[in-house]
C-alpha cells in the first residue's frame, strides 16, 4: 500500500476561495449580518435554496408534459 499523501484529517470542513463580484460580496456580507450568520453560513442557505427551488420548477415542468 502506497504511503498517505496530502493534508491529514482534521475533522473541519475544507476552505475554498472564490472569486465574486465585489458588490455581489457586499450584498451576501449585508445580508449575513442581517441574519446574524457568517457569509459562508449565508451562502450555503442561498445555494441550497435556490437548487431547491430550481427543482421544484423542474418537477412541475415534468409533471405539465
Amino acid at each position: 500500500m502506497s504511503p498517505r499523501t496530502g493534508r491529514p484529517r482534521t475533522g473541519r470542513t475544507p476552505n475554498i476561495s472564490l472569486r465574486i463580484n465585489p458588490d455581489a460580496y457586499q450584498v451576501a456580507r449585508v445580508a449575513a449580518v442581517k441574519a446574524k450568520m457568517t457569509v459562508g453560513q449565508w451562502l450555503e442557505e442561498a445555494i441550497t435554496e435556490k437548487r431547491e427551488r430550481e427543482q421544484e420548477a423542474e418537477d412541475v415542468t415534468k409533471a405539465d408534459c
